[in-house]
């Protein structure tokens, strides 16, 4: 049988966007194909990882496993799996840079059916779309014998266990925490539309420092983002917005969302219910 693996990345919030999303385009690709869904996460977070495995099973994937150090390689060697999707984000292509298959080639998921076609042997997901699979799968996931060896990031001891026998529910949905970065020269209607959905104005350095929340950084087609939001805190989220004639970047991998299309038109779909979810 063929298979499919994805790379799931831990944030605060759960599962990363882009890994989200991967299972999504892996769980189609497999429907269509005939092929098993493997997610694949490393090390161990404790009671955090329910999120995990309520997250890959909800998006599409028929495996869930938590692997010790090389663990990728371990499951690649042993499924030789047709794709291996990761996110498009530092930790992603750091995971993918010893497969045999080669490092990420990263690619734009902007829609259900990305008009790039296929992906690669191995691809890095940049998520431009919220995750589109919602199944109610239950798996019981598999723990690899040296999963306790993978270091966890500082924040996995400080963030409280989800709520919820799935691991995701939350006990409030409160608005949404948005701040932005934008050209001067943007006018008052986009400035407007800013404030109609919660963002404030805030400084680049800022959103290097910042530890939670989420900026919405608008930035005309593609041009790299800058270093300095590597530093910036494991709850902190940005959301890049290219404008209708963004292309990718591989600087991209700093954003944790990449949202195409004119702004006011992006700022309109920010306002809908499952935007304010995912960004609460």
């Amino acid at each position: 049988m063929a298979h499919i693996l994805v790379y799931l990345q831990r944030t605060p919030q759960g599962l990363h966007p882009a890994s989200a999303v991967a299972l999504c385009l892996a769980r189609d690709l497999g429907s269509e194909r005939g092929a098993t869904v493997t997610a694949m996460c490393a090390g161990d977070a404790g009671e955090l990882d329910r999120a995990m495995v309520s997250a890959a099973g909800r998006h599409g994937a028929d495996v869930m496993v938590f692997c010790g150090p090389g663990g990728i390689e371990r499951l690649q060697q042993r499924l030789s799996p047709v794709h291996t999707l990761v996110p498009w984000t530092a930790e992603g292509i750091a995971a993918a840079s010893g497969l045999v298959s080669g490092a990420a080639i990263p690619r734009w998921v902007d829609a259900r059916r990305p008009d790039w076609g296929s992906p690669d042997a191995t691809s890095g997901v940049v998520a431009g779309v919220l995750p589109w699979h919602d199944f109610d799968e239950q798996l019981e996931a598999e723990y690899q014998g040296d999963v306790d060896q993978v270091p966890m990031p500082a924040w996995v001891a400080e963030v409280p266990p989800p709520v919820g026998a799935g691991g995701t529910d939350r006990l409030i949905i409160g608005e949404p925490q948005l701040r932005y970065v934008a050209p001067d020269a943007i006018d008052h209607e986009l400035r407007a539309k800013l404030a109609a959905v919660g963002a404030k104005p805030t400084r680049v350095e800022d959103v290097a420092l910042a530890t939670n929340g989420h900026t919405l950084w608008l930035q005309p087609g593609a041009g790299p983002l800058p270093d300095a939001l590597a530093h910036r805190g494991p709850g902190s989220r940005v959301l890049l917005l290219p404008g209708p004639d963004g292309t990718l970047d591989a600087t991209w991998a700093l954003a944790d969302w990449v949202l195409p299309g004119a702004w006011p038109d992006v700022l309109a779909a920010l306002q809908t219910p499952a935007w304010r979810r995912a960004l609460t």
